[in-house]
């Protein structure tokens, strides 16, 4: 696919203004394509304004995704099932400055008989845009939008309802497309970050590099201080409902998951105080007016969604939903998470597909609602 420029006025967007924008159109997530219409989707080499949407020198450094095939095999397959765009991105401790960023969700897509489903691996794909740049492109998906809809339904965060009833071929997702690809490419892009799934689906590694001038460099995860972090999970017999692995290596700080997802099935009334602390972790994790990528380790904020539904479902009479208000991330937004299989432990997506099932996890509908926040104040 190739990019184009379009000449159009666009109105100003007023700080403090109403947007039409909702969830779905910051944190957009696209519909598969039939098994013989992968190429709808963007790949790494597609080239936009600012070059491939991810060369293969940069490829080549990722680690393996799957262990099998290998990423040389994956490399035809991967597409963008999902981007999202955010006009304060920062970590760490504050204040910071925002960086204005698209990022990119590129997944395995793989033929299940006649069913495009996807691998449980993913990357990540950052790139950073000047100010301009992203007030630019804020103006035209709020003008793309209001050729559909002039205000906000504040629906939940699903696949984009407009790509979903008009198809991957349809002109809102190539519009949509056409406006991205002027600000995204090699030139911009700052970082990726990498989710593998290892030995027989029970093992996900996570890691990322920075990119300055061409050159990738490992990210240092937070709380953890290495360049890997590892979960596992061995509990899926009779079914994935339960833990049993962990976190490698273990977060030190206080505010940890790590006695839950260690074994679940071993923990009783004993362990009271310990499941009430770990849920109040796992409810702070998920809360981006309290943690953001810089202050929180890969596994604890991917797992956190499994491990606050497992103990408010195990443990009714502690009503942890009740005691953890303080700590619950609220919002005018429709935060309703309408994901399947939650219930399921072994499902830590953040944004995007496991198998053939949309999956958005808790965390990305409270940071997309942060966005609109964000928007609507400064824009």
């Amino acid at each position: 696919m190739h990019y184009f420029l379009s000449v159009l006025f666009f109105a100003s967007v007023h700080a403090g203004a109403a947007t039409p924008l909702d969830l779905s159109d910051v944190s957009i997530l696209f519909p598969l394509p039939k098994v013989n219409q992968w190429e709808q989707l963007p790949k790494p080499a597609t080239e936009a304004k600012k070059g491939l949407l991810l060369p293969q020198s940069y490829y080549q450094q990722i680690p393996s995704l799957v262990g099998v095939p290998t990423n040389e095999m994956l490399y035809d397959d991967l597409r963008v099932i999902g981007l999202r765009i955010d006009p304060c991105f920062f970590e760490g401790q504050g204040p910071v400055q925002c960086k204005q960023q698209i990022r990119m969700v590129m997944q395995p897509l793989e033929a299940v008989g006649d069913v495009t489903s996807t691998r449980d691996s993913s990357l990540h794909l950052f790139y950073e845009l000047t100010p301009e740049e992203f007030k630019q492109l804020l103006q035209q998906i709020i003008q793309l939008k209001s050729q559909k809809s002039t205000v906000s339904e504040r629906s939940p965060l699903t696949i984009n309802p407009f790509i979903k009833n008009e198809g991957l071929d349809g002109q809102y997702f190539k519009d949509l497309m056409n406006i991205v690809y002027q600000y995204v490419g090699e030139k911009n892009l700052s970082r990726i970050t990498f989710m593998q799934l290892m030995m027989n689906q029970m093992v996900w590694d996570f890691g990322g590099f920075d990119i300055k001038n061409g050159e990738m460099t490992s990210i240092t995860i937070p709380r953890v201080n290495t360049k890997i972090q590892r979960f596992m999970n061995h509990a899926i017999k009779p079914a994935p409902v339960w833990f049993f692995g962990g976190i490698m290596p273990k977060p030190k700080q206080d505010e940890n998951l790590n006695i839950l997802v260690t074994d679940s099935s071993a923990l009783g009334s004993q362990n009271e105080s310990e499941i009430i602390s770990a849920t109040r972790a796992a409810f702070r994790f998920e809360n981006p007016k309290i943690h953001n990528p810089g202050t929180v380790d890969c596994v604890s904020c991917h797992v956190a969604q499994p491990v606050r539904r497992w103990t408010v479902r195990q443990y009714p009479w502690l009503d942890l939903n009740k005691a953890m208000a303080s700590e619950t991330y609220t919002s005018n937004q429709n935060l309703n998470n309408f994901s399947p299989m939650q219930v399921h432990t072994n499902i830590i997506r953040a944004f995007g597909y496991f198998m053939n099932q949309p999956f958005v996890a808790q965390r990305t509908i409270n940071e997309s609602a942060e966005v609109l926040k964000y928007i609507e104040t400064n824009f």
